[in-house]
């Protein structure tokens, strides 16, 4: 398998082939995706100082975490979009209908996971656990790594997951090849 065929596909490539290279293609793209969601949302953590408590049934949260949970959700899911219909699922539907589609399911999962997920982890390690998000668990060259970006790391694998049967079986499924 040639670099190009594992970006691009080929017509010689028998169907489990063609699962297989889906799948590798996935997995590196969702690298890119991650690193943008990642990127995204340490950078606004780093940047944003402001605080905005909130509470809901006893429990208190950041409102900001909401607000950084959903830019990073914007940044990963258009370039999640681009690299999944051109090098995962090589689709040749409707851009429109299939960008729709992607948003959607990709809606759907940023209250589910991204930000209903990701508040029952804070809330949890936070209230149950009795472990602020902004403890420090190692310094690495000048960047503290907390706790709060160990929850953001589990998350986004649960998300990888589920946005990858969605848009396997949902969103790509009439324009593949």
């Amino acid at each position: 398998m040639t670099f190009k065929e594992l970006l691009y596909g080929s017509d010689r490539f028998t169907r489990k082939q063609e699962k297989t290279r889906m799948f590798a293609m996935y997995f590196l793209t969702g690298i890119f995706t991650m690193l943008a969601n990642l990127i995204c949302f340490v950078l606004f953590d780093k940047l944003v100082k402001a605080e905005c408590n909130v509470t809901i049934i006893r429990w208190s949260f950041d409102i900001f975490l909401i607000l950084n949970q959903t830019i990073a959700w914007l940044a990963a899911t258009l370039t999640a979009f681009f690299t999944n219909r051109a090098f995962v699922f090589r689709s040749h539907g409707n851009v429109f209908i299939e960008l729709f589609g992607f948003m959607t399911a990709r809606f759907a999962t940023l209250v589910l996971i991204e930000i209903g997920l990701f508040t029952v982890l804070v809330m949890i390690l936070e209230h149950n656990a009795g472990i602020s998000t902004d403890t420090l668990i190692i310094e690495i060259i000048g960047f503290d790594f907390t706790w709060l970006y160990v929850v953001k790391i589990i998350n986004s694998i649960v998300l990888v997951a589920v946005n990858y049967i969605l848009s396997r079986w949902i969103v790509f499924r009439r324009g593949m090849k």
